[in-house]
């Protein structure tokens, strides 16, 4: 029931796909919505302190990522998404499983001395995945123009799937990075050559999905060319968001060596401000609760005139 309720929505949308393509107003909405439903879970995600919360609002993100993809035209992509989603969180509600248990039986767990260590970051760990992450956009044009022939300038569809592509493989060579490990060249080497492989597996699956479920390229091509924004805007997104996620990398990055970076005093009053409001989830539930005793009262009201 929980899966059911959850990837409803990717599901119908891709079982609907043919009406969709037929609108290209109805794909930017839903566009709209899965990218504002992505980065909205997400940072609640990383604002809670409860490992079921933060759990749930993953899987919310995540949801919201898969009708981002079905707004981009890539229906294909978003059932491989619900599939691929389907096996990670599986693991990670084991994880998290594990983790309870523990804190259950241990008191002061986890142990700030373990926490202190986690910290303690090898430079040439952190600047191997560094460097890594400018060199994964280059690797990706060379895979889709000379291995799947993927014409980029006819489709902007393709070019926003590779952007978050870098974002995700990127964030997962940062995240890789934070583990303790021997700072040596073979531990960076074996994990740049794993990440690749799961890059390129990626793509592979992702095609191999394509040609499975559309196995029609016209069909394919007519979503993608009805999901196209206008060509200013989607340079505007793509140079933003390019802009921002390199600066954020810059700041981990200098965080992660003990330099101090200096922000504007309204910067850190804005990031207090929405750190409160996204660990108490944009407050939903207060206006829910207040919604709700709104309308117990109305009905109540009515009631009482009814009887007289």
């Amino acid at each position: 029931l929980h899966a059911g309720i959850i990837n409803a929505g990717g599901f119908l949308i891709n079982r609907l796909a043919p009406l969709f393509g037929l609108s290209s107003t109805t794909l930017h909405v839903a566009f709209v919505v899965g990218t504002l439903t992505a980065v909205l879970g997400a940072s609640m995600m990383l604002a809670q302190n409860d490992i079921k919360k933060t759990l749930g609002f993953s899987t919310v993100g995540q949801m919201g990522y898969m009708i981002m993809e079905c707004g981009l035209g890539a229906f294909s992509l978003a059932v491989f998404h619900l599939i691929a989603h389907g096996l990670f969180k599986a693991t990670m509600f084991l994880n998290s499983g594990n983790v309870i248990h523990k804190a259950r039986q241990e008191a002061h767990f986890p142990h700030a001395d373990r926490l202190e260590e986690d910290q303690a970051l090898s430079p040439l760990t952190w600047s191997t995945g560094f460097a890594t992450t400018l060199m994964i956009p280059l690797l990706i044009l060379l895979v889709t123009h000379g291995v799947l022939h993927i014409p980029l300038l006819e489709s902007q569809g393709t070019v926003i799937f590779l952007f978050f592509i870098w974002i995700t493989s990127s964030q997962a060579i940062l995240t890789l990075t934070r583990l303790r490990a021997v700072p040596s060249w073979e531990v960076s080497a074996a994990m740049l050559c794993t990440l690749l492989f799961v890059v390129f597996m990626y793509l592979f699956a992702v095609e191999s999905f394509t040609a499975f479920l559309y196995p029609d390229p016209i069909e394919v091509a007519s979503y993608f060319k009805a999901a196209a924004l206008p060509s200013w805007l989607f340079d505007l997104i793509i140079l933003v968001s390019t802009v921002m996620t390199v600066l954020s990398w810059c700041y981990l990055y200098l965080r992660a060596h003990g330099r101090t970076v200096w922000t504007p005093a309204w910067v850190e009053g804005l990031r207090i401000r929405l750190y409160v409001l996204f660990m108490n989830r944009l407050y939903v539930d207060e206006l829910y609760d207040q919604f709700g005793q709104a309308i117990a009262q109305t009905a109540r009201r009515l009631d009482n005139r009814t009887e007289r």
